[in-house]
């Protein structure tokens, strides 16, 4: 009930924000005249601003709604998506269906893509890995939605290792780096 009230409100804020095309909440252009005598020009108003003589801007067409109003269609997860939170943890396969590693995390570039894939890999529950990473787009979806890679456990265990941590240490003033 809060949810539906939180939208009604905000929907009555944004259609009394947005000015009418007869100029709504705006002051008319012309002064009132308060002549005393026909045919003499009534003297303006010590208070009032003198108008100026440029053109009046005529009001901008009266936009739509936000979009945020508009009701949209719902969206869903689609078959070549994946979720983070499904991924971190995750068993890695190879080719020949055998354990090669398990998902430590993701690598996210500024434009948000994931670029790497960080798996860890050599030792028995996770204590102990070897953390590699390999690019997004070699890991594939396999039989029962399992993910794959195409190389083997000895493979990775030869690549360098990936170091989740080098580069919080550089952002936090840490002085262990040389």
């Amino acid at each position: 009930m809060t949810l539906k009230r939180f939208v009604t409100m905000t929907a009555i804020a944004a259609a009394l924000a947005i000015p009418t095309a007869t100029g709504g909440f705006a002051q008319s252009a012309t002064a009132p005249t308060t002549s005393t005598t026909p045919g003499t020009p009534a003297a303006p108003h010590a208070a009032a601003p003198a108008a100026a003589p440029s053109a009046v801007t005529p009001p901008a067409p009266h936009a739509a709604a936000p979009a945020a109003m508009a009701p949209q269609a719902a969206r869903h997860l689609g078959n070549n998506e994946m979720r983070a939170t499904k991924l971190t943890g995750s068993a890695v396969y190879d080719q020949a269906d055998q354990k090669i590693g398990s998902i430590a995390d993701l690598i996210v570039a500024s434009d948000g893509r994931v670029t790497d894939v960080v798996i860890g890999v050599g030792s028995f529950v996770g204590a102990g890995d070897k953390n590699v990473a390999v690019k997004m787009a070699d890991l594939k979806r396999g039989k029962d939605n399992r993910l794959v890679l195409n190389t083997t456990k000895d493979a990775l265990k030869q690549m360098a290792s990936y170091d989740l941590n080098f580069d919080a240490a550089a952002k936090s003033g840490s002085s262990t780096q040389k």
